[in-house]
């Protein structure tokens, strides 16, 4: 019987570190995650007080091990995420003006992974590519805009009132930290693409810039 009980044991611990290995990081590896966004313009040559943009963001992609070695591993991660992006400025104490734009975006991460025995981490950056799909210019009831249109009425930004561009692409950076099938990440992303042509204001060179904090589930 004891004999029984020490190949169970040992076929136990062979099947855990096996799956230790084989598990997360280490094989393709879907994932869901969200969370809070806070976006700003960044650029602008206005000097009006900028305040950012609290939003959210739904993403959903895969983990896809490159290589693998003992303490570490690099993976690709293709994404598809919906984000709000945006900016709130303060033109004096009763007037402000929201910008809230929805945006579906593909990043796609180069990350290494470090490995303990609890957890492991993530750090890496690439490239995202997004489209806006909707969102609206409001703020303070006697405010307008280029053409004479009302904030109070909410112009679309996509829309020909506003006509910020749709497009949006730059750089991303994450980081994350993950207990098993749960974690939490960070992301930076950082235009290139301009938010001209706009008639927010003339001479805007603004592009989008946001920061993310998600909870995650690893399948």
């Amino acid at each position: 019987m004891r004999r029984y009980l020490l190949i169970l044991a040992y076929v136990l611990f062979c099947c855990h570190s096996q799956a230790q290995n084989d598990s997360l990081l280490y094989r393709l590896t879907p994932f869901v995650k969200g969370g809070l966004t806070i976006g700003f313009f960044e650029g602008k040559t206005s000097s009006d007080s900028s305040v950012g943009h609290t939003g959210f963001h739904l993403e959903t992609g895969v983990w896809f091990p490159i290589h693998r070695g003992k303490r570490d591993t690099w993976c690709l991660i293709p994404s598809l995420r919906f984000i709000t992006k945006g900016d709130t400025w303060e033109l004096s104490d009763d007037e402000r003006v929201f910008a809230n734009m929805q945006y579906i975006e593909m990043p796609v991460d180069v990350a290494i992974c470090f490995s303990s025995k609890k957890c492991h981490g993530l750090i890496g950056g690439g490239l995202y590519i997004g489209y806006g799909i909707g969102g609206r210019l409001s703020g303070s009831d006697n405010l307008y805009i280029y053409h004479g249109y009302r904030l109070k009425e909410k112009p679309a930004v996509f829309g020909s009132e506003v006509r910020v561009n749709r497009w949006d692409y730059g750089f991303n950076l994450m980081g994350a930290v993950q207990l098993w099938h749960l974690y939490l990440s960070v992301d930076f992303d950082l235009g290139l693409a301009k938010l001209a042509p706009s008639r927010l204001d003339g001479n805007d060179n603004s592009s989008n810039v946001a920061i993310s904090l998600s909870v995650g589930y690893a399948f």
